[in-house]
């Protein structure tokens, strides 16, 4: 984890660029621009005593107050707890014992276990469900690092969809543009930083779930491989962080990683993020624009190629590869991951459909007699072959890194989900029912390969447009070695006048 002078000292790395010259600007123009400072920004000022935690928190709080019932990303706030919290960690500042991220607001996914509060998994199948008795492994880690939970985050039934939307907690929009949504699973977490609600937040991605929301909010989200951070046993599941600059991604990763006694899949020996990386000159990087899943709107061809062009002026070359994926094999995926223990989830749904939303019927009935342990091998040749490809295509052929796009457009509809069978999203005038329109899922399948969804510019509708950076099997810091560089010569959102309208 990083220690306190690891932390000024990244700090003080950035204090002459732009992007920091920025942030001192965000940190003078007020409370709504406060609540948007990056987290390593806001723990220099606190370490500097030009800051203080309740000051910061109560900024959040005036924020979700005022935009919170446009954007609808939250479920239950926590003001009281995350105040007390923010008063203790002032009096560690004046003191000189703060620890690594201390003060630091971090938003909460309706799925983390944090002691005394109720997961709801956005059901109403759990709406009155019994607190929860202790923290999950990551919560306990961030709460030993200093960080305060005042809000949990709203997420579609279950996790089952890809955007965010359900009966218990209603419709959750973007705020950059409230027609559209956030994305999901993780969708609320992706809002409320995009909302200045928060300083950091917690995802999960089991088809996409971190880095659609970072896609539709303009965020750096990571998928870590399975067993980075100390998360279930599904092999296709990881829990991971959000944030707003990848700075601040690369800050709380560290924070998250290692094993944990509790969880048995998780990785030894802990690996460490350094606060910074080195250049990627010479790199050679495959361009993978999704062939076989979807097409593409023509404004996310677009930014895919001026990302290419970032990339080449980074020094790396890039050249296009076909991975063979098919949009055919996402349903022997969810086939297997309903054959693991999700299966169980599933089987409890079932029992009072009529209180389920429409996509999660929609999907568990779909799943009806293809579940099971010929599903489960299905989907484990199905991954052989997908993991073939790309070493065969990429690794194998001396490629660093993949690059591709997230999402086909953009523009999915906020309550897209609650009619699946009506529902569409349009395509370089295709209209496309269900989850066709993500490019996220293989790399769940390829659970051990990690990923780095980064912003790529802003499009129509003033919509954000994000990638995803794919290095080899366990391979982190390579892919946050791309990732960094890219921030650097990437558009930058959250400053200027690139900020959500909340219209």
């Amino acid at each position: 984890m990083f220690s306190r002078r690891e932390v000024l000292k990244a700090s003080a790395a950035l204090a002459g660029s732009a992007a920091f010259t920025g942030a001192e600007a965000r940190l003078r123009a007020g409370a709504d621009r406060l609540c948007y400072a990056p987290a390593i920004d806001v723990l220099r000022g606190f370490f500097e005593g030009k800051l203080s935690p309740p000051e910061v928190l109560d900024a959040q709080i005036r924020q979700i107050e005022a935009y919170n019932p446009k954007v609808n990303c939250i479920t239950r706030t926590h003001f009281d707890e995350a105040r007390k919290q923010a008063e203790q960690s002032q009096k560690r500042y004046k003191a000189g014992n703060p620890r690594p991220l201390e003060g630091v607001t971090v938003a909460v996914k309706d799925e983390y276990a944090v002691k005394g509060w109720v997961t709801t998994m956005g059901s109403r199948l759990l709406e009155h469900a019994p607190p929860d008795p202790a923290d999950s492994p990551v919560i306990e880690r961030l709460r030993a690092a200093g960080a305060i939970f005042h809000i949990q985050t709203t997420v579609p039934e279950f996790y089952v969809w890809m955007t965010t939307a359900t009966p218990l907690w209603g419709v959750t929009r973007n705020p950059w543009n409230l027609a559209f949504t956030p994305g999901g699973s993780s969708g609320g977490s992706g809002a409320a930083l995009a909302a200045g609600f928060t300083t950091l937040a917690l995802g999960s991605d089991m088809g996409g779930s971190i880095r659609i929301p970072s896609s539709q909010c303009g965020l750096y989200g990571f998928k870590p491989p399975f067993g980075r951070v100390p998360t279930s046993e599904v092999p296709y599941e990881t829990q991971g962080p959000m944030a707003r600059s990848f700075d601040d991604l690369n800050l709380l990763t560290q924070a998250m990683v290692g094993p944990h006694p509790a969880v048995h899949s998780s990785l030894r020996p802990r690996l460490n993020f350094p606060v910074s990386y080195a250049p990627v000159t010479g790199w050679k990087l495959a361009f993978y624009n999704g062939a076989g899943i979807s097409a593409m709107e023509p404004a996310v061809r677009s930014a895919m190629d001026q990302a290419q062009e970032k990339f080449r002026k980074l020094g790396a070359t890039v050249e296009a590869v076909d991975l063979g994926f098919n949009a055919q094999d996402m349903s022997a995926f969810i086939a297997g991951l309903f054959s693991t223990s999700m299966g169980g989830l599933a089987t409890e749904a079932m029992k009072a459909p009529e209180k389920l939303a429409a996509y999660t019927r929609f999907m568990l009935e779909s799943l009806n007699g293809k579940t099971g342990p010929e599903a489960l091998v299905a989907a484990d040749a199905l991954l052989d072959r997908y993991h073939n490809a790309v070493q065969k295509q990429v690794f194998g052929k001396g490629f660093d890194a993949i690059v591709m796009p997230t999402l086909a457009t953009p523009l999915v509809p906020a309550a897209h989900g609650l009619e699946p069978a009506k529902d569409t999203v349009s395509i370089d005038g295709e209209n496309v029912h269900g989850l066709g329109f993500a490019f996220t899922w293989p790399w769940n399948l390829l659970g051990r390969y990690p990923v780095v969804a980064a912003p790529a510019g802003l499009g129509p509708e003033s919509m954000p447009i994000g990638l995803q950076i794919i290095t080899n099997t366990f391979d982190d810091l390579k892919a946050f070695q791309l990732a960094g560089a890219y921030a650097g010569v990437a558009q930058p959102l959250f400053t200027g006048d690139a900020f959500p309208k909340f219209v």
